[in-house]
């Protein structure tokens, strides 16, 4: 701790700090005891037995008086600034809750009745009522020091669905616990589709409302907003807490962290205290996936597997041969070997891999409207539901968009990496050249899945086209109706 210390007192702006602390304190201590110092005199001067002595007296205490206006003066700008400072640097926030105008009307009804009839018990209890104020701005205050929170989510979510989220807080007070904190997560979205804004203002005067202080529930109609997502009743001293929950991302996108927001209304629910933490993370949500998805008629007869001439993994005959570093066991003859007396292998006939190209064109060639977007959604749902059909059903594909492309695969590792690009897709007429497609050797064409807007070419074997126009809304779309014409 010393060695801290020392390294502070180098630093000039520390120095500086100090020498204008210690002025203030001079100064203030000087002024205060002048002041305490005149009203002292002033008493003392009232109980000699002299006369004319009510006048000094009475300088004594109007000097009093003065030095401590001068000291008040002189004091209370410099420690509001310094806690205006400390504010900022915590960055806590404050708002009334319900409790608070009964409490504030409770007070001025007791304050008035104390005036009015000098009732000392009024007094009393109009100074408990001032001290429960002081006091629960300084417990709840304590709560919200020396928190760390942290938040851990899956790598893979999917809209719509139900993500758990673990969400932790520790306590690095070493004797204070904290209690009832409720904390949630700020976050903006970079790409997708915009949601609808939502009022975000606590109104505490919707007294039939939802408590800020509770979770919040997890429906999908109610969740757009992160701000209340987990209630702690008690994290203590040096602790850290867990608590699992689950959320659901109502449309996909790229979210980011922000930051994280620690509210509490302990001890007596008079004020609501928020504190903000910095923080920064991505969460990239894919867009929703049918497994039930109906692949177009074409495009199911173009895969149907087809053997060729030469060696692979098929099903049928090609040749037995004789027995080579690195054949597998489970290819050999063993009847082909008794009667050759050298181990014999089976050569198969190898499938033709089956390639299919999803190219997905997001430009519009007008502005769109909101039924417009909504099929858009649509369209982008039924890609995503498409690749996943098709990987998982051994195809090999590939996903071209204006701004981005992959190579063909068929792993769960090549299906995600698809959907995230799908999941920050947009319908813009202009799109950066960055990410431009590739041109992909293969030894044939492949066939290709076109999602485009009506009047836009296409390129290649189509065999089917999806026009974002043609699409229902997502409430109303089935999977018998998602093939759309062959082509």
């Amino acid at each position: 701790m010393l060695a801290t210390f020392r390294e502070r007192l180098a630093s000039p702006e520390f120095r500086a700090e100090l020498k204008s602390a210690t002025i203030a304190f001079v100064i203030t201590s000087l002024l205060f005891g002048s002041s305490l110092l005149c009203l002292v005199l002033g008493f003392l001067i009232q109980l000699l037995p002299a006369y004319n002595v009510d006048l000094l007296a009475e300088v004594l205490f109007a000097l009093s008086l003065g030095l401590a206006a001068i000291a008040g003066v002189y004091v209370i700008p410099r420690l509001a600034r310094r806690v205006r400072m400390e504010l900022a640097r915590l960055d806590i926030s404050y708002a009334p809750t319900q409790e608070t105008a009964f409490f504030v009307l409770l007070t001025v009804v007791v304050a008035l009745s104390a005036f009015n009839t000098g009732n000392n018990l009024l007094y009393l209890i109009f100074a408990i009522l001032i001290s429960v104020i002081v006091a629960s701005g300084i417990v709840s205050e304590s709560m919200l020091r020396g928190l760390t929170v942290g938040l851990r989510f899956p790598e893979h979510i999917h809209a719509g669905q139900a993500a758990v989220l673990e969400v932790s807080v520790a306590n690095q007070k070493h004797l204070v616990p904290s209690m009832s904190l409720t904390v949630g997560v700020r976050v903006s979205q970079k790409a997708g589709p915009r949601l609808p804004a939502r009022d975000t203002v606590k109104r505490w005067w919707t007294w039939r409302g939802k408590s800020p202080n509770k979770p919040q529930n997890s429906s999908p109609a109610d969740t757009t907003k992160m701000d209340n997502l987990v209630h702690f009743v008690i994290v203590g001293p040096r602790a850290r807490v867990r608590q699992t929950i689950e959320h659901r991302f109502p449309a996909r996108g790229q979210y980011n962290i922000t930051g994280f927001t620690v509210t509490t209304k302990f001890p007596f629910g008079f004020l609501q205290k928020t504190r903000r933490f910095a923080a920064s993370g991505t969460i990239v949500v894919y867009p929703a996936v049918d497994a039930a998805v109906s692949v177009p008629k074409a495009l199911s007869e173009a895969l149907g597997a087809r053997e060729t001439n030469r060696r692979g993994l098929g099903a049928d005959l090609y040749a037995i041969r004789q027995y080579r570093d690195g054949d597998r066991r489970r290819d050999i003859d063993w009847k082909a070997t008794a009667k050759t007396r050298r181990l014999m292998v089976r050569d198969r006939l190898r499938e033709d891999e089956r390639r299919v190209t999803v190219r997905f064109d997001p430009r519009p060639a007008r502005d769109l409207s909101d039924a417009e977007l909504a099929a858009f959604e649509t369209g982008v749902t039924y890609a995503a539901s498409l690749l996943n059909r098709l990987v998982k059903s051994g195809v090999l594909v590939r996903l071209v968009t204006p701004e981005a492309a992959t190579e063909f695969g068929n792993t769960p590792r090549h299906l995600h990496d698809m959907l995230r690009i799908l999941a920050v897709v947009e319908p813009r007429r202009e799109v950066s050249a960055t990410g431009s497609a590739p041109n992909l050797p293969t030894r044939e064409p492949a066939p290709e899945v076109v999602f485009a807007w009506n009047g836009l070419p296409a390129g290649g074997p189509v065999l089917a086209r999806i026009s974002f126009d043609d699409l229902p809304l997502a409430d109303d779309l089935k999977p018998e109706d998602k093939a759309k014409k062959d082509v």
